[in-house]
């Protein structure tokens, strides 16, 4: 079966996850059947993306052309599928042959009452699933993670053995509480953050890990990280503040009793994992929004 997929993404997340399960789908519909999917994505691609594989496809083209659009004009597809809205997808949808070609529709947020992108991406990739499933209902699918196991266990145990040279105790043994926030903080967030992380370590029970995304300002130049290095207490510690490879985070993320972020692609990590993420959606916080903040870390913490 032959099937043609129009889409457009916006690394590191947005649109990865509609594909990713309109992806899961074909192949469960069509279990009994050889599936060659072509991929044209209008914009570029973030090979290291966790909900993304170039296994899946038979052939993918990155920004493609008009010249692209008029030689495809040769090929008939069995399916063809756009989920975008652009006008060059709709323009490649037309001209391009399928015997059958389904358009999603993107409905706005609001009316579909959905709080994220990873929630409007499910729920737009159960109404084309309908569309292209003989069935009459769709049980909801979580996307697949694309992440190596056995890189994952070599990771925990770099980070064991480095928390045990400064006798500390592994991950999975202690009751660690890790941030993973952007190093260009706005002034009005940065107060929010260290109320954060003082309300956890005045529970005298649980240590903070952090770790920040990579900046463009120098580290000279962060106010985030000048007040950090102001925290002084035994259960902070600043050990892994530049470790940003994907799997150190997912890693704290997975074993630590409660993660901390700004950062939507590691939040949508931890709701396909169901791990406990308190999300910082908002890059400034008024008064009123930072104190609801710190109430959700407590709440958490009380309830662990």
């Amino acid at each position: 079966m032959k099937i043609l997929i129009l889409h457009r993404v916006n690394p590191p997340l947005q649109g990865f996850i509609l594909l990713n399960l309109v992806y899961n789908q074909l192949v469960k519909s069509h279990s009994q059947e050889v599936l060659e999917i072509d991929l044209v994505l209008e914009n570029g691609k973030n090979s290291t993306n966790v909900f993304y594989q170039e296994k899946w496809f038979k052939n993918i083209v990155f920004q493609p052309g008009f010249t692209d659009v008029w030689k495809r004009k040769k090929l008939t597809y069995d399916l063809i599928l756009n989920l975008t809205q652009t006008p060059f997808s709709l323009l490649y949808y037309y001209f391009t042959k399928g015997k059958h070609k389904e358009n999603l529709h993107w409905v706005k947020r609001k009316k579909l009452g959905m709080a994220n992108d990873y929630d409007l991406e499910s729920a737009l990739a159960k109404k084309i699933s309908y569309k292209i499933s003989d069935n009459d209902s769709i049980p909801s699918m979580l996307p697949t993670i694309n992440i190596e196991r056995e890189k994952l266990d070599n990771t925990e145990k770099l980070i064991d053995w480095l928390l045990q040279s400064e006798n500390l105790k592994p991950l999975s043994f202690s009751n660690y509480v890790f941030l993973y926030l952007d190093k260009n903080q706005e002034t009005l967030m940065l107060e929010g953050i260290e109320k954060m992380i003082y309300a956890v370590l005045n529970q005298k029970k649980f240590k903070v890990l952090v770790v920040l995304e990579k900046g463009s300002k120098s580290k000279e130049e962060q106010p985030l990280m000048q007040r950090l290095k102001k925290i002084e207490d035994t259960n902070f510690f600043l050990n892994f503040i530049e470790y940003n490879d994907l799997y150190y985070l997912v890693k704290f993320a997975e074993k630590t009793i409660l993660s901390i972020t700004d950062s939507h692609y590691l939040n949508t990590i931890g709701e396909v994992k169901n791990w406990r993420v308190l999300y910082l959606d908002k890059k400034t916080l008024n008064r009123s929004e930072m104190n609801r903040a710190i109430e959700r870390v407590n709440y958490h913490l009380k309830n662990l």
